[in-house]
């Protein structure tokens, strides 16, 4: 057990998604929380994340066992909040060197009449792909603004546009809060869920959080309607439609990236490139997720890692159970700072 006091107050620095989870689960669970972040909810890298939730082909390292459960969680929170924007489309993976793919759990590999039963608009389908159905995308600010408003409804007192400047220690090194901008704000527990923020937030306490960013370009496309119809991996992109006349394509070069659409599906001649975008997505050392408590500065708790997106429902879950109920999560326990 470790040990939560009755009445926890938790304070999480960061509203994107997985701070906003986080805050929505402690505050469900009864926790007393407060969520504060220096611009608006999803407005950091969450907002430039291609947000491809996916389950399936998980099989290795230490967060794999809950990125197994990601749409099952997703599916949880949809059902607990509904309208959550949320699409269920499966994902469609393929290369076009090498032979037939080896499939992973929850994928099967489907033959080139089926990948154009998935994908009517495909020039040249693949001779074979990995096909998930159980995998979607999601809008990642909208998830993320309703779950802070779902938060605030369960209680939650939520500071936007609040710059935090400091992790606030008593004479003891116990945690008792932060300092903002704004004045100071107490609790019992400090939630760093703040990105690549998270390091120098660290750092001003002797703690060493081994996070650097990651550019991740996105680019908007404008896109015939019903251009792409699910998920699609290849080694030139990842692409979905996210609107009536609008994809979302994550990848390197905006110019290959609209030769190769326009090379890849029929009717695609016209697709322009609306918008480019260079997030900087938290990459810890090891590319798996940093979480758990800071044995060196107690009250300190870590929640930072890539594929934030795809985890934040089941990670919010997990770690307002440690936060609330005082469960040491054994599905958490290759994801700790000490492993470093």
């Amino acid at each position: 057990m470790l040990g939560a006091p009755e009445r926890t107050h938790v304070i999480v620095v960061g509203a994107g998604i997985v701070g906003a989870s986080v805050a929505y689960h402690a505050a469900r669970a009864g926790a007393a929380v407060t969520l504060v972040d220096a611009g608006r909810p999803g407005g950091g890298v969450t907002a430039d994340s291609f947000a491809w939730v996916g389950a399936s082909g998980v099989r290795t390292g230490p967060a794999a066992g809950i990125r197994a459960t990601a749409t099952e969680e997703y599916r949880r929170v949809e059902a607990e909040l509904p309208g959550l924007p949320v699409s269920w489309s499966g994902s469609l993976s393929w290369r076009t060197e090498g032979g037939a793919p080896e499939a992973g759990p929850g994928q099967e590999i489907v033959d080139a009449a089926t990948v154009m039963a998935l994908e009517p608009n495909l020039r040249r389908p693949p001779e074979w792909a990995i096909w998930a159905p159980g995998d979607g995308a999601v809008d990642s600010v909208g998830v993320t603004e309703r779950l802070v408003t779902s938060a605030r409804d369960h209680g939650a007192r939520v500071h936007l546009d609040t710059v935090v400047t400091a992790v606030r220690r008593d004479t003891a090194g116990q945690v008792v809060g932060v300092e903002t901008a704004g004045g100071t704000l107490s609790g019992t527990t400090v939630v760093l869920a703040a990105g690549v923020a998270t390091a120098a937030l660290g750092a001003s306490l002797g703690v060493r959080v081994p996070v650097e960013p990651s550019p991740c370009p996105l680019f908007q496309l404008r896109a015939p309607a019903g251009l792409v119809r699910t998920v699609v991996n290849t080694e030139d992109f990842d692409l979905r439609q996210v609107a009536a006349d609008r994809l979302t394509a994550a990848a390197d070069s905006p110019e290959r990236t609209l030769a190769a659409v326009r090379s890849t599906f029929l009717g695609a001649e016209s697709v322009e490139l609306l918008s480019a975008r260079l997030g900087v997505r938290p990459m810890p050392a090891d590319g798996e997720p940093i979480v758990g408590p800071v044995a060196d500065v107690p009250g300190l708790y870590l929640a930072v890692m890539h594929a934030a997106v795809t985890l934040a429902p089941a990670m919010g879950r997990l770690i307002a159970r440690e936060l609330v109920d005082g469960i040491v999560e054994s599905a958490l326990s290759g994801c700790r700072l000490d492993r470093f």
